[in-house]
């Protein structure tokens, strides 16, 4: 896995949240925020020409491609974590414009994560009856009315 490359956000779809930015979703404007708290933490960090390439032609505030034109280069400060909040918001602002015909496999890996979070945590601990209990909840719906359901 390119750890580089995830930190730098480079999962984060930019036409869909172009398209996000369009219908002027309430996550889109987020977006912009988040985009001018992590500008005012960067300052003048120069930014990356292959960033501004990808988004030169993308329908978005200029604060939004600047944010993310400027990756931040040494981790573990104030501006890590408010990069981190910016990728954070771009996400959101994708899943927005997703069709719901298209979500079901990020139900399924989220199912797969707390499956997994289970068992390191032991099936029959507090903490993995927990996550079993919301591995097996219905999207939308609350915890389900189970007498072994503990919460942590």
């Amino acid at each position: 896995m390119d750890l580089e490359a995830l930190h730098g956000g480079s999962f984060v779809h930019w036409e869909r949240v172009a398209g996000s930015w369009s219908k002027r979703t309430v996550s889109s404007r987020l977006l912009l925020f988040a985009a001018r708290h992590y500008l005012a933490a960067v300052g003048d960090a120069a930014p990356d020409p292959e960033r501004q390439e990808l988004l030169e032609g993308a329908p978005l505030p200029k604060e939004v491609k600047d944010a993310f034109t400027r990756p931040p280069q040494a981790p573990g400060d104030e501006r890590d974590r408010l990069w981190g909040e910016f990728v954070d918001a771009a996400v959101v602002a994708e899943l927005d414009v997703i069709s719901y015909g298209e979500r079901p496999p990020l139900l399924h890996e989220l199912r797969n994560g707390l499956e997994a979070a289970a068992e390191e945590a032991g099936p029959q601990t507090p903490l993995g009856r927990w996550l079993t209990s919301r591995r097996e909840a219905l999207p939308g719906s609350d915890l389900p009315d189970d007498p072994e359901f503990v919460p942590v």
